[in-house]
């Protein structure tokens, strides 16, 4: 009888080559630079065409949804099951990768007319329209705080509002950008499993799949930063106030206050590191999915106009 672990199917993201065992175990002593090391190996070129097949396929099959897997069955003329699609579609992306794709005459064309069609321009918009929002709001908290000269507790309200509220909105474009990238990105795939063959070849596509827009880009660049200062800044507010009354034995009533911001800085420098290590698992991922849809075909020659 064979044991569990020997039935449940292999991890799509997961590379069995030696030079990726030996880079999980470096991950394990040095976990970022080891991350950094495994994004590097997920798009190196030293594997042979069998290994590349397999991992192409198998991270396909964990990125299509069922009813796309199901749409694609049809021209792979294999079983309705997981495992014999990722095998089928290795064999099928094995002799691109052998043999060289066979030119397609409308593939290219069909392409560009795929990503223009799947332009997400008013998610696009929106986006757009909320970042600007949220660097107006960020802009007047800062011209309220110089204004506020004597300090006035309406004017900290005010930047406080501001603040938040600049925040906020680059939180909600940051989710409206994924959102249309996700949309672009189902769509595209829609279309290249309506082509027999296509999945194999890869996708031709000028920009490619999972390309980040300006609001994710700065929620995960400027997230953990922030999320880092505002930590820093309460632990040490949250220490000092406790200190100060603990040695002067005068207001007691700032004791939670001090306590909740030791707690709060605590949890914001946790938070910090979570966004990142979530950040460079999608950066993997983001390395993996990037060579299974790569395009495997020449662009067909351009004849000089002047016919030298």
């Amino acid at each position: 009888m064979s044991s569990p672990d020997a039935a449940s199917p292999p991890d799509p993201l997961q590379d069995t080559t030696p030079q990726a065992a030996d880079t999980d175990r470096g991950s394990a002593l040095l976990p970022w630079g080891g991350r950094a090391a495994r994004i590097r190996a997920a798009v190196r070129e030293d594997v042979l065409p069998s290994e590349r097949a397999d991992a192409d396929a198998l991270v396909m099959t964990a990125w299509l949804t069922a009813d796309q897997r199901q749409r694609y069955l049809e021209g792979l003329r294999a079983r309705d099951d997981s495992e014999d699609f990722a095998r089928t579609l290795a064999d099928e992306r094995r002799v691109v990768l052998e043999e060289g794709a066979d030119p397609v005459p409308d593939e290219l064309e069909s392409a560009r007319a795929a990503e223009k069609a799947a332009r997400q321009i008013p998610l696009r918009l929106l986006e757009a329209a909320l970042l600007l929002v949220a660097l107006a709001l960020v802009i007047m908290g800062l011209r309220e705080l110089e204004l506020a000269v004597p300090p006035r507790s309406a004017a900290g309200l005010a930047v406080l509002w501001y603040l938040g509220g600049g925040i906020f909105a680059a939180i909600v474009a940051a989710a409206v950008g994924r959102m249309a990238t996700r949309r672009r990105d189902k769509q595209l795939l829609d279309w290249a499993v309506s082509r027999p063959g296509q999945l194999g070849r890869g996708l031709p596509l000028r920009r490619p799949l999972q390309g980040e827009s300006l609001g994710p880009a700065i929620a995960q660049g400027l997230g953990p930063a922030l999320l880092v200062a505002v930590g820093v800044i309460s632990i040490v507010a949250g220490a000092s106030v406790l200190l100060i009354v603990l040695l002067s034995r005068e207001g007691q009533n700032m004791v939670p206050m001090s306590i909740w911001a030791l707690v709060g800085g605590a949890l914001a420098l946790i938070l910090a590191v979570l966004m990142s290590y979530l950040r460079a698992h999608r950066l993997w991922t983001m390395a993996r999915r990037t060579r299974a849809a790569q395009w495997i075909g020449a662009a067909p020659a351009v004849e000089d106009s002047d016919g030298i």
